[in-house]
């Protein structure tokens, strides 16, 4: 199993924009040296208390610099939102850049205020959301070509660069609803799957849904095709992981709680996730974070229960979200995954 970071860049109260710029880059180039395979920022926007991370593109093209192995995800680009002409020139100078090392996560977002930013109806993400990976596609593996959709329309382009990689970078999709999951698995391709939107129950009813639509599909390798993310933190002691993550994970739920419309459409698949996820939240505790989305441990128990999620769920990779809300302070969190590194990542080899 393959080990990789997710960051979200929330700031805290005490810090600047860019000492969580420059303490978050730092921890994924060390991250490099201690063995993690990959990392994840995510596309986020309009909350700074929520992420900073509006642009994860540019975040990526300097930690390319600043690595030589580390494999450059994106879980996730809000593909709705954008111009795919762009993203297909954004993604692939950046996999020319890094030497062939992106991984290219997309999805079709949640946040209405994200939609409603940018001007898009949501109730478009699906259509876009396809239409734009067609076009990208077709702008990295065909040397002139011309599109007519219901959203694009463009004649005989040249897109360039391309892609280092070929036929182009690993695709991913970030899968919430069952909806996702099914279609995804429909079309055999790998999902991104995140324990803060749907917990490990949650899971358990969902990734079946995934996995029997890629069988029926006739896909192969299922087992190559899943990405788990979810929050963690190792400590020497039980008390030292509580006393360092309870207030950050508390502040986690509070902003992400804000960040829900105040009266989100429960008609739709996307309000009806939303409010769910709104109301599980205001009645969470820290224990049922441990219990249902997160893995706060020290490494020996830590180690049994991903390996026991590992059999579950027979995850490829597993993506470690080691701030979870923020406030944890760098040293303690590049400490967490020194730990990490030393005691959990050598018995998944």
């Amino acid at each position: 199993m393959k080990f990789g970071l997710h960051f979200q860049l929330p700031r805290s109260p005490n810090e600047t924009d860019l000492k969580v710029f420059r303490n978050s880059l730092e921890q994924a180039a060390h991250a490099e040296s201690l063995g993690f395979e990959s990392v994840w920022p995510v596309e986020q926007h309009f909350n700074a208390s929520f992420s900073l991370l509006s642009s994860p593109l540019l975040w990526l093209a300097v930690l390319a610099e600043r690595t030589k192995t580390l494999r450059l995800g994106i879980g996730i680009i809000l593909l709705p939102l954008a111009h795919p002409i762009r993203i297909a020139e954004e993604i692939a100078t950046l996999d020319v850049l890094s030497n062939g090392r992106v991984e290219f996560g997309i999805g079709r977002g949640v946040f209405p205020s994200h939609f409603s930013g940018f001007g898009v109806p949501q109730e478009e993400s699906r259509e876009r959301f396809l239409e734009g990976m067609d076009v990208i596609r077709k702008a990295w593996t065909q040397n002139r070509f011309s599109h007519a959709g219901k959203f694009f329309r463009f004649e005989d382009l040249s897109v360039v660069p391309k892609p280092i990689q070929q036929p182009y970078p690993p695709i991913s999709v970030a899968a919430n609803t069952p909806e996702t999951f099914e279609l995804m698995g429909d079309l055999g391709l790998p999902i991104l799957s995140a324990s803060q939107v749907n917990t490990f129950p949650k899971l358990r009813e969902l990734i079946p849904l995934y996995r029997q639509a890629y069988a029926r599909a006739g896909h192969e390798n299922a087992g190559e095709a899943l990405s788990l993310l979810a929050p963690v933190f190792v400590g020497e002691s039980n008390y030292s992981v509580r006393h360092t993550t309870e207030p950050s994970i508390n502040r986690f739920i509070q902003s992400l709680i804000d960040t829900f419309p105040r009266a989100p459409d429960n008609d739709s698949p996307k309000g009806k996730l939303l409010a769910d996820a709104a109301e599980r939240l205001r009645n969470t505790t820290y224990d049922d974070v441990c219990n249902t989305m997160a893995i706060y441990e020290t490494p020996d128990p830590r180690v049994e229960k991903l390996g026991r999620l590992q059999e579950e769920f027979n995850m490829n990779r597993f993506i470690c979200w080691f701030n979870t809300g923020g406030l944890i302070p760098h040293a303690q969190l590049m400490k967490s995954m020194e730990l990490f590194a030393d005691r959990v990542i050598p018995h998944f080899s």
